[in-house]
């Protein structure tokens, strides 16, 4: 039962005549197999692979700056859009502020008024109760002390009046380069 192989292997003269010369002469390289690549086994495996390939070019191309249609906007447009929003969100933040202050001022109001209508219906009640006694007695010192604190108050506030003076001239003068950039540009 011998059986002849099915595949026969060429005759060494099919390597050895493509050379130029006898290959003792030159060095060659070994035929070595090709490198195996994976064959997709079905069609959606192909199907899949090209839009890989596909989605990846077009994220290639989105990243890229020159294919891009949108304009950039100028170094002046942009300065433009900063001063605008940083103007609305000071004009904000005084209206917060503003807003803080009237709603301060409308507590210390109605705690200021509870606080002597409680003392009056104190007084009403029973006049010679402690804390009416400590109140008209701390009502004098009270007064002397408010004048030293009013005093340090109204150094404070000229403080804070020259400071206003000092930012009201900056302000000036950095509109004035300000116009004067634009100007130029």
């Amino acid at each position: 039962m011998t059986s002849s192989p099915q595949h026969i292997l060429p005759s060494i003269s099919v390597f050895t005549a493509r050379l130029a010369s006898p290959p003792f002469n030159k060095k060659t390289l070994p035929i070595l197999p090709k490198p195996y690549e994976s064959q997709p086994e079905n069609i959606w495996q192909i199907y899949h692979q090209q839009k890989q390939k596909e989605d990846h070019l077009i994220l290639r191309r989105a990243s890229d700056p020159t294919s891009t249609d949108k304009k950039r906007p100028s170094s002046e447009e942009v300065l433009a859009e900063k001063r605008r929003r940083n103007a609305g969100a000071s004009a904000r933040f005084r209206d917060r502020r503003k807003q803080r202050e009237r709603e301060l001022q409308e507590r210390c109001q109605v705690l200021e008024k509870r606080a002597v209508d409680l003392e009056d219906a104190l007084r009403m009640m029973d006049p010679g109760h402690p804390l009416i006694q400590s109140v008209d007695s701390n009502f004098l010192t009270v007064s002397q002390t408010n004048s030293v604190e009013n005093r340090v108050i109204l150094g404070r506030i000229n403080q804070l009046e020259q400071f206003i003076a000092r930012f009201r001239v900056e302000k000036q003068s950095d509109i004035k380069r300000l116009e004067e950039l634009e100007k130029e540009v």
